[in-house]
């Protein structure tokens, strides 16, 4: 039998799992060229598509918030980090 800490943990994973399934379902979005990092220009289109209008420039400076490593792109643990 399953008791409450048990299914708390399970409960707890389950929503864990399902955000990050969500979180590389969207990082997709934002990479758009397969390269596994979001650049300034692959987040430039995808906010122009989402109806912002942003320059290069202004998105790489978004990136270099969350920019860990300092290479000027968002990898998915950094995008993770990011939207969490």
């Amino acid at each position: 039998m399953l008791g409450l800490e048990d299914f708390v943990r399970f409960v707890e994973g389950t929503d864990e799992e399902e955000k990050v399934k969500d979180l590389k379902e969207a990082f997709k979005m934002y990479e758009m060229d397969g390269c596994g990092y979001i650049t300034p220009k692959s987040l430039k289109r995808m906010l122009s598509r989402l109806g912002e209008s942003k320059s290069v420039n202004e998105c790489a400076v978004m990136i270099a918030q969350f920019d860990l490593n300092g290479d000027g792109v968002l990898n998915f643990d950094e995008f993770r980090v990011m939207m969490l």
